[in-house]
């Protein structure tokens, strides 16, 4: 029998399969201009990763880099959105805690778009600031035993943890993903941290 998370776990991504089933009746071309005139509703704007429209075009651009939709220029993005250099799909940015490591990643892909160094200089400071602020939050809910009783209470401190993630991710909706909207049409930012129980309603901006 699955432990309550692993079932809390597999429930969702089941569920997230049955959304998905939506767009797998759409032809190539209704899934193409889909994508684009939602594109076009992104513009100027930093999006939370748990927000409904996201999660939706996040679900139909997987489905449609399955079938190379993008490759097949079915339909034209906005022209404010340029190419990504991963898979051709229009570039919208996902800004996650780990990109110190993954850089940007492409959520048509799941593929890196673009590294730390290639950050734009200009927010390249602040968003390392953030995610190097981050790092050692989110590692409480990694620590080994050693540490877990070297701190005494570990309940305690796994429960800080949890508030300051709270605050860094609020930071990084409010301060941190906005800086790239100087050179991208639209952002994606994650507004949650599962190892830390974090959940998007906990994020207050």
């Amino acid at each position: 029998m699955l432990p309550p998370m692993a079932q809390a776990h597999s429930h969702l991504d089941s569920l997230w399969t049955e959304y998905r089933e939506v767009f797998h009746h759409w032809d190539d071309l209704t899934l193409a201009r889909w994508l684009a005139q939602t594109l076009g509703q992104f513009e100027g704007r930093a999006w939370r990763m748990s927000h409904p429209l996201m999660g939706a075009y996040r679900l139909a651009a997987q489905l449609a880099h399955d079938r190379q939709i993008w490759f097949k220029r079915l339909a034209t993005p906005p022209a404010a959105y340029t190419e990504s250099p991963c898979c051709r799909a229009p570039m919208l940015p996902l800004l996650t805690r780990d990109v110190r490591e993954s850089g940007l990643i492409c959520p048509h892909c799941d593929e890196p778009l673009l590294s730390a160094d290639e950050l734009p200089k200009e927010c390249r400071p602040g968003i390392l600031e953030w995610a190097t602020e981050y790092a050692p939050v989110h590692a409480v809910a990694h620590w080994d035993d050693a540490q877990r009783k070297a701190c005494g209470d570990y309940d305690g401190a796994f429960e800080e943890a949890a508030k300051t993630a709270e605050a860094l991710l609020a930071r990084a909706g409010d301060e941190v993903a906005p800086l790239l909207l100087d050179h991208y049409p639209a952002v994606v930012w994650e507004d949650q941290d599962e190892c830390l129980e974090v959940r998007p309603e906990d994020v207050k901006l």
